[in-house]
């Protein structure tokens, strides 16, 4: 039934679209059906709408005042937000007139809405005329797009064996014009008698060919016509060929730089969807000096003015001698970077911020963690140790696709491998000791530093924690957990002192960037287990409940709310209080001065607390022993 009435309404929409429009020259074939009449009267023409709005929300907006029918935005198929413009159909024709008195000039979503009543498109033919009229605007398009582009380029054959450079067939045709290129194809150093010529514009490569046609140069009587592909001279001459090979178009590629100086290899990038080429090539010089000069003296491509139109011609300005332009198009060079640097680059440019921006559940953190095949952290993992890290990716990968409450924490780690001998202090030491390491690895040059984009990526809630712990004057780490179980397999208190470690624990920094350089200071680093061996451990971001995190966040909240009330009020924040505080501070007068303990009772209690949990846990390490004695184990 809901499938029905979206089929229903898209018909509509698309019978909006074609009646909706401005009027254009011409008759209407016929009259309009009643139908159609209807529709036109009951629609109105929206503009000015915003790139985010939707059909559900310009419903909304427009169900306030009339009822509506239905509400189509025009939507980018590209970009998939609004185009700006759409169609609203009231239920009355009386409410669609109403609606642009009233509604014209109104503000929806930060934009005045410009409020039109929509009229048909009246057409001077049938289907089949407008599609042959449309066709014939579109060829006449292309055709003078084709002649726009055409780059004014010369052909000269017959050329004397004196000429022997660029230069020279240059200063021939000098005084007609500017010459952006001059090229003499030569095989293997030996010359083909013919060249080509490619000036600034089509009015001085023409007074060019009209003047030198036919002239004599050194004894001999050149031909100068206009230069075409070679696929055109092909049919023009009636030969049919193959199309150029790749070795052809590297040779045409290192042909063209080995005008900076001698070139080691060219290589063209290969769509492997189509296996034609993809515009992109790298080229090899043998020195250095040859590099750096090709890539100095390259154009420089323009900005972009933000919503500027833009052209499809070329801009020759960029480029004025012609060295970086081949086959009519302006080469865009730049230095080459490694595959794994490029991959780098890509996952930090502004596509991935993007997509980072729209993914609430922070999904993209979920390779964190993951040591690549090629690296050499990879070759000192044991079997078991990749078996254990595969087997990890494919269960949390499962674990967020199977339920959309799950999302990865930005500041809490999951670490497992531990040594089953390590405590929650010794493991809080480590987690301080990693972003330690981490920054003196950055100093020494042995790690990268974090970018920009991902110390920025925790936002304001980021800056705002650092800000709280700043005033508190306390370390990075919030909390260092290691799990413990007791002898039944349910998890225990470590203070009871009854459990054995599982082997795994949490760590929470205070903000992102430090988390992230614990993560990669962690990973794979080396301890010592039990009995002696070297285990390396697994780090990622830790899988939350969104729900779970929203209570804990609004607990910590009140909190903080309460403990500020109280300092205002003058009493201690650190005092323990119940729900039914004792007698005795019941019958305290409020002028009574609550006297603040000093360091030295603080640190009384401190030792006193220590004290009892080792004795707690020495007790309960004894009665394990006797009941495994009794067990006879």
């Amino acid at each position: 039934m809901a499938k029905s009435n979206g089929q229903k309404r898209r018909r509509e929409a698309e019978a909006d679209l074609e009646h909706q429009t401005a009027t254009a020259n011409g008759t209407q074939d016929g009259p309009p059906n009643k139908k159609s009449r209807v529709e036109e009267r009951r629609s109105l023409f929206v503009r000015s709408l915003p790139a985010s709005a939707t059909n559900e929300s310009v419903t909304d907006f427009f169900s306030q005042h009339y009822p509506v029918k239905h509400a189509t935005v025009v939507i980018d198929p590209k970009t998939k937000e609004s185009r700006g413009f759409g169609f609203v159909t009231f239920t009355d024709a009386d409410d669609a007139v109403e609606a642009k008195a009233k509604l014209n000039n109104e503000l929806f979503m930060g934009r005045r809405l410009k409020l039109e009543v929509a009229e048909p498109r009246h057409r001077a033919g049938g289907p089949g005329v407008v599609k042959s009229r449309i066709a014939e605007e579109k060829k006449k398009r292309e055709g003078d797009l084709a002649e726009a582009k055409k780059v004014p380029k010369l052909i000269i054959r017959n050329l004397p064996w004196s000429i022997k450079s660029d230069d020279q067939l240059s200063k021939a045709f000098s005084k007609f014009g500017k010459i952006r290129f001059a090229d003499l194809p030569n095989d293997h150093g030996k010359l083909k008698g013919f060249g080509f010529l490619t000036f600034r514009t089509k009015k001085h490569a023409e007074r060019a060919m009209e003047e030198m046609n036919g002239k004599d140069i050194d004894g001999r009587t050149i031909a100068v016509d206009w230069a075409v592909s070679k696929e055109e001279w092909q049919q023009q001459q009636g030969i049919e060929e193959e199309k150029p090979t790749k070795p052809e178009s590297k040779k045409n590629v290192k042909e063209h730089f080995e005008k900076f100086g001698p070139v080691r290899y060219a290589r063209i990038v290969m769509d492997k969807m189509t296996d034609r080429p993809a515009g992109t090539c790298f080229v090899c010089f043998f020195k250095e000096d040859d590099f750096k000069a090709c890539l100095k003296n390259c154009p420089r491509p323009r900005l972009q003015v933000k919503n500027a139109k833009t052209s499809v011609l070329q801009d020759e300005s960029i480029d004025t001698d012609g060295r970086y332009t081949l086959d009519g198009r302006v080469l865009s060079v730049a230095h080459a970077v490694s595959k794994e640097e490029a991959n780098r680059l890509a996952e930090a440019g502004p596509g991935a911020k993007a997509a980072e921006e729209k993914d609430k559940r922070r999904l993209y953190l979920l390779p964190e963690g993951t040591i690549p095949t090629n690296s050499p952290l990879y070759k000192l993992l044991t079997p078991t140790e990749v078996k254990l890290r595969e087997q990890s990716a494919q269960q949390r990968k499962k674990q967020v696709q199977g339920n959309p409450s799950l999302h990865i924490s930005l500041t809490r780690l999951a670490i497992r491998n531990l040594p089953r001998n390590m405590d929650s202090k010794e493991f809080k030491q480590l987690a301080r000791q990693a972003v330690v390491g981490f920054a003196s690895d950055v100093r020494e040059g042995k790690r990268q530093p974090l970018s920009k984009e991902e110390l920025t990526r925790g936002g304001a809630e980021d800056r705002e924690a650092e800000r709280r712990r700043k005033e508190k004057g306390v370390g990075v780490v919030k909390q260092a957990k290691i799990v413990y179980e007791a002898k039944d397999g349910k998890k225990v208190d470590e203070k009871s002192g009854a459990g054995k470690s599982r082997g795994y624990g949490f760590i929470e920094y205070s903000s992102h960037r430090w988390a992230l350089m614990g993560l990669r200071w962690l990973n794979g680093h080396p301890l010592k287990n039990e009995a002696g061996r070297t285990v390396r451990l697994i780090v990622e971001f830790a899988i939350e409940n969104a729900q779970v995190v929203s209570r804990r966040r609004a607990n910590e909240s009140r909190a903080r709310q309460k403990r500020s009330e109280i300092v205002q009020n003058g009493g201690d924040p650190a005092a323990k209080r119940g729900k039914y505080p004792p007698k005795s501070i019941k019958a305290q007068p409020k002028e009574v001065k609550v006297v603040k303990e000093t360091e030295e009772e603080t640190k009384k209690k401190r030792d006193a607390a220590e004290k009892l949990a080792n004795r707690q846990r020495i007790i309960g390490r004894k009665r394990m022993v006797r009941k495994n004695k009794k067990a006879g184990r």
